[in-house]
């Protein structure tokens, strides 16, 4: 996995995973597409990292199946400019991949919708609704008003107390009224109920239960209890459990996209540096077009794997050295004299 907010990230509008995905593709780009289409979004699927993890290819190999894949239109490099929460803003870079293939132009256009602002001389953005159905959509994008449906009826309201009707008493209340018939010196009356219903109440707020309350609010009590109300409050006071730690959000983080840019698969240049050919900057097409000339983009041969290409050959390793550990040793013969 790649650092949070980076890797790879779907493209929208892809369609329903089949056999024949990558069927136009040679075997080598086939296998390494259909691999990066079963990760995670987030997932680190740099050239580097994808030789780690496939045995069959080197370096070379990937970046040259990843330069294929980008020209097919299964892949992009986007520099997001975000804005977190705390005001801060920084760069990361998302790597799109798309299981349907799609041309530069709809690229182009994709990436000016998650940029959300259009850029000089640039045509309009496609609207979320049409073009790029199942897209983020921008942070600032009001929603659409919906017209009232006729057959809308709204909600009636709560009746309003009687007076001279209290309302209803909390659970806090509730569980400091119940003490007196468990722990007869505990036993309070309405006011001193009314005056430590708070405390109780951001015990249940740290999530302890209303059982642990009453056994951390009766337990061990000393042998005369001179004011209850007193002796409850110091309690709930100094026994107070930890606030709980703050919980990460597990949904979209709360970020601002202010700035987009294609980039090329491989380095650091983008649109506003150099000019990308199919996501890919001249110098990194070059140095991919050496290496295959070179012959160095093909598969990596079996002495130079850092693990064997299957279990046949692990199996078929472990059946000869067990026979050969079994082995019977013959004594020398004897010499006649």
């Amino acid at each position: 996995m790649a650092k949070a907010g980076y890797g790879k990230r779907h493209a929208p509008d892809q369609a329903p995973p089949r056999a024949t995905d990558f069927a136009h593709l040679e075997p080598r780009e086939a296998a390494v597409a259909a691999y990066v289409d079963r990760l995670p979004e987030g997932s680190a699927i740099g050239y580097k990292v994808l030789a780690e993890e496939l045995p069959d290819y080197g370096q070379q190999a990937c970046r040259s199946a990843l330069d294929r894949l980008t020209r097919a239109g299964h892949l992009r490099r986007i520099k997001v400019h975000i804005a977190v929460a705390d005001g801060q803003r920084r760069w990361v870079t998302r790597t799109y991949f798309s299981r349907t293939a799609r041309d530069a132009a709809w690229w182009a256009a994709f990436v000016r919708f998650v940029r959300g602002v259009d850029a000089p001389g640039q045509p309009q953005a496609p609207a979320p609704t049409t073009a790029f159905r199942g897209a983020e959509p921008h942070p600032d994008a009001e929603p659409a008003p919906q017209p009232p449906s006729a057959s809308f009826v709204p909600a009636p309201s709560a009746p309003a107390p009687e007076p001279g009707v209290r309302a209803p008493h909390s659970e806090s209340y509730a569980i400091l009224a119940a003490l007196g018939s468990r722990e007869p010196r505990l036993q309070l009356s309405d006011g001193e109920c009314v005056e430590l219903e708070h405390l109780v109440g951001q015990w249940l707020a740290r999530g302890v239960g209303r059982e642990q309350i009453v056994q951390a609010l009766t337990s061990g009590l000393p042998v005369p209890v001179h004011s209850a109300r007193a002796f409850l409050r110091r309690r709930l006071e100094t026994k107070m459990p930890p606030a709980p730690a703050p919980q990460p959000e597990k949904d979209r983080p709360s970020e601002q996209i202010v700035g987009a840019v294609m980039m090329c698969l491989f380095c650091d240049e983008d649109e506003t540096t150099t000019t990308l050919d199919h996501g890919i900057c001249p110098d990194c097409h070059a140095a991919v077009a050496r290496d295959e000339a070179a012959g160095l983009t093909g598969d990596v041969p079996d002495t130079f794997l850092a693990r064997p290409r299957s279990e046949v050959d692990i199996a078929a390793r472990m059946a000869e050295l067990r026979s050969a550990a079994v082995r019977p040793v013959l004594p020398a013969p004897r010499s006649r004299g």
